[in-house]
């Protein structure tokens, strides 16, 4: 049961790190495609009017597009950690292995 614990939270980090670096590409992609499936110029120059189901969203689909600037640091930052998190698993398999023996 002690190594199952690790293994649960070593998994959980890796996904929150996967996450957090991408989160902004993957709303630049999102608000990119809900303004092309419903014909909505997208753009940095400002916001456009974007009316689905009564609701203009345009604002929130600006917003998200240019969240999309966060990926010059969200990017990087989270290959750090993948980078830390890939060290922390190489020492905790290596005591595993040696614990084992």
């Amino acid at each position: 049961m002690t190594r199952v614990l690790p293994a649960r939270r070593m998994a959980a980090a890796l996904i929150a790190i996967v996450l957090f670096a991408l989160t902004s590409v993957i709303s630049v992609m999102a608000s990119i495609g809900i303004a092309s499936l419903n014909g909505c110029p997208l753009n940095e120059a400002g916001t456009h009017p974007c009316v689905i189901l009564g609701v203009d969203i345009g604002g929130l689909l600006s917003l998200m597009f240019v969240t999309g600037w966060l990926a010059l640091a969200t990017v990087p930052a989270g290959a750090v950690a993948l980078l830390i998190w890939l060290a922390v698993a190489i020492v905790l398999f290596i005591r595993s292995r040696n614990e084992a023996a």
